[in-house]
């Protein structure tokens, strides 16, 4: 990642790399929510967890203590489902109730909640309830909406060193989460309160901290689901002693399961079957029967109006989902249609996108080959009975062609997010798009189910239990790519690794090789701006970096780079208005106030550089840059102990291959502040 130009006081400008709340709106109370019941709201939602590794749930090689207890004291639901095997399409169809073709988060990056949705969240911020949010993801930012209702949203992953590549890591222990999950709940005063907590350690890495590493040893997914048991242990015995068992409602269910290689998948978002699409769904407190089970399907969707119900409300009209709570007494509710789909293949990998209806008892996959499973005969779906059902097919291609209107095809635009984000998600696994882009989802495309010798290549090449070296794991990306030339995401993959070896001239070829197959997008012209900056081609970098800005305007980092590459050419002028935008679409940005901070010494204006310095620093200490230049303007204004601690922190995080010329110099400026 380039970073900023950095000052120091010798005369000249030393060249080095560069390093949104949602508002709440009171409203009128409707009728669906005039009345609740002032009942504390846990929400637990447990990332990738396959209900059949649960001892709840008949699995008796682990132990989940906690959650069997739960389930003693309230419902258990046995044929639970997602509506989406993907963490922000699946929560966002949880908490407002509705399918992703309505609430419109349709993929792990390129998405937003809109604003205008009413997610539980917001629901009981507006009827008094305190707020309070703790994920333990970056696929969960607050950036892509998923805050709209809380007051408090805690997605501060933690860093690690100098993270050069993303600034902190891509997601958070379990226990970290709870602690701070824990400590939000001793300060609250007695309101009622909603609290959600993500925990996330059972999706890929499986690295369980070690007691349940050995205890586990040769499971370690479900070493992480044991652990994340634990975690849960803590959170409900704080949740306990703030209030009386009847005063509380807790949930807890999962966002989608694991495929851990059935049918060809190695993780999730790829395939519609169950093995990735039924999900634990736990639910205890005031109102509800202790040790229920209810054998019927439901739905993530059915979780809001089920809540509000027990609330003493009414599902909103907007809303997709059903109220459940007939279900805890054996009455038959009208949740035997599921909608399901995955739009992942199609906008990261090029290939077909998949949807899906499941009841009872069939489940019908569209694609380019559909398929049609008997789940009462073959709930493993491993016979595709199709031609067997013709009867079947229809009706419930019919139904799912009903849930998707317009014909039963549609299009989506994407969003991108910054760069950093990118990173994230793809040290996740996650191959997202990399800018706005138009999709007809109309079903065009490679079948999933006939690559499924490239997701062989990729789990290979990329899984972290069985780490490859990086000459085997880049042929095995090439080897990929040559299979799936189309594929935009091999290329930067491919690249990435290529990058990271030093092989700078072999990623830049790949990359130009990318634009002759029609795979155009801002993120390859970032990465060929900044292989061209590597080589001192700072006007070719200028260029692609003002492509990579026409694609993606809101790839803050990408804009960053480019007005960093404008004031080392000398353009202050462009410089600052893109310093400005970028601050103007992101205040926190720590790295747009280093850059105004630049631009303010240029025009001899101290003050003003001092406090751009100042909110920079204060916005992400770990920005070593400011930090100097910082240091720098103390030292100028005669502020010799505001200096040293800039100049120490600065020494303390700064990279020594990366400010090798630099770190010299700052020492001995430290040394004369002594």
């Amino acid at each position: 990642m380039l970073r900023g130009t950095v000052l120091f006081r010798f005369g000249c400008l030393v060249e080095a790399a560069l390093l949104a709340s949602c508002t709440s709106h009171k409203s009128a109370q409707s009728p669906e929510t005039a009345h609740l019941q002032p009942l504390n709201v846990l929400v637990v939602t447990i990332d990738t967890l396959r209900p059949d590794h649960l001892h709840c749930y008949g699995y008796a090689n682990i132990e989940t203590p906690n959650l069997d207890g739960l389930a003693q004291r309230g419902v258990l639901f046995e044929n639970a489902v997602a509506q989406a095997p993907l963490t922000p399409p699946s929560h966002a169809s949880i908490f407002t109730g509705q399918y992703p073709t309505v609430h419109h988060v349709r993929n792990t990056g390129g998405f937003i909640l809109p604003s205008s949705s009413r997610p539980l969240a917001r629901i009981l911020q507006e009827q008094g309830w305190d707020t309070a949010a703790f994920v333990s993801s970056a696929v969960l930012k607050k950036v892509i909406g998923f805050n709209n209702g809380f007051a408090v949203y805690d997605d501060q992953m933690p860093r690690q060193g100098n993270k050069e590549e993303f600034g902190e890591d891509a997601e958070r222990r379990g226990g970290d989460t709870v602690d701070r999950a824990v400590h939000w709940l001793s300060t609250q005063s007695g309101k009622p309160y909603f609290l959600w907590v993500h925990l996330y350690d059972p999706h890929l890495p499986y690295d369980p901290p070690d007691f349940f590493k050995q205890k586990y040893r040769e499971r370690p997914y479900d070493g992480e689901i044991a652990y994340t048991d634990q975690q849960l242990g803590r959170l409900l015995e704080a949740v306990g002693k703030k209030a009386p068992v009847g005063k509380t409602i807790i949930a807890v269910l999962s966002d989608h399961g694991e495929s851990l290689s059935e049918h060809g998948e190695f993780t999730h978002g790829v395939f519609l079957y169950d093995a990735t699409l039924r999900i634990p769904f736990l639910i205890a407190g005031a109102g509800i029967p202790a040790g229920t089970r209810v054998k019927q399907q439901v739905r993530s969707i059915d979780f809001l109006p089920t809540l509000l119900t027990l609330l003493g409300g009414k599902p909103p009209a907007n809303i997709q989902g059903v109220n459940l709570v007939p279900a805890f007494s054996g009455k038959a509710v009208d949740t035997a249609i599921s909608y399901e789909e995955t739009l992942y293949p199609k906008l990261a990998l090029g290939w077909a996108e998949l949807r899906g209806i499941r009841t009872n008892r069939w489940k019908y996959i569209r694609a380019p080959k559909p398929e049609l499973y008997d789940l009462a005969q073959d709930p493993k779906e491993t016979t595709n009975v199709l031609q067997q059902h013709p009867a079947e097919v229809e009706r419930l291609s019919a139904q799912l062609t009903d849930v998707v209107g317009n014909g039963g095809s549609e299009k989506v635009e994407t969003k991108m997010v910054d760069e950093r984000q990118m990173a994230q998600l793809r040290s996740l696994g996650y191959l997202s798009g990399f800018s706005p882009q138009e999709y007809d989802l109309n079903g065009g495309g490679p079948d999933p189910k006939d690559q499924v010798g490239i997701l062989k290549l990729l789990y290979e090449a990329e899984n972290p239990a069985a780490p490859l070296p990086e000459a085997r794991r880049i042929a095995l990306l090439q080897q990929a790519l040559r299979e799936d030339p189309n594929n935009p995401s091999l290329y930067h993959q491919v690249g990435g690794e290529l990058e990271k070896t030093g092989r700078y001239a072999e990623a830049l070829r790949l990359y130009q090789t990318a634009l002759q197959h029609g795979v155009e997008n801002g993120r390859l012209h970032s990465r060929i701006a900044d292989l061209s900056l590597r080589k001192g081609n700072k006007d070719t970098a200028i260029a692609e970096y003002e492509k990579a800005a026409q694609f993606n305007p809101s790839d803050l980092e990408s804009q960053t780079n480019l007005a960093t590459a404008y004031l080392e050419k000398g353009r202050a002028t462009d410089a600052e208005r893109v310093f400005k935008f970028v601050v103007a679409s992101d205040p926190d940005s720590a790295a747009g106030h280093n850059g105004l901070g630049l631009i303010a010494i240029q025009k001899r204006d101290m003050p003003s550089a001092r406090t751009e310095f100042e909110k920079a620093v204060q916005i992400d200490p770990d920005l070593v840059e400011a930090q100097m230049n910082l240091g720098l303007i103390y030292e100028m204004a005669g502020d010799r102990a505001r200096a040293r601690t800039c100049f120490e922190a600065f020494l303390a995080k700064a990279s020594p291959k990366q400010y090798a010329s630099i770190i010299p110099k700052v020492k001995q400026e430290l040394a004369t502040l002594q």
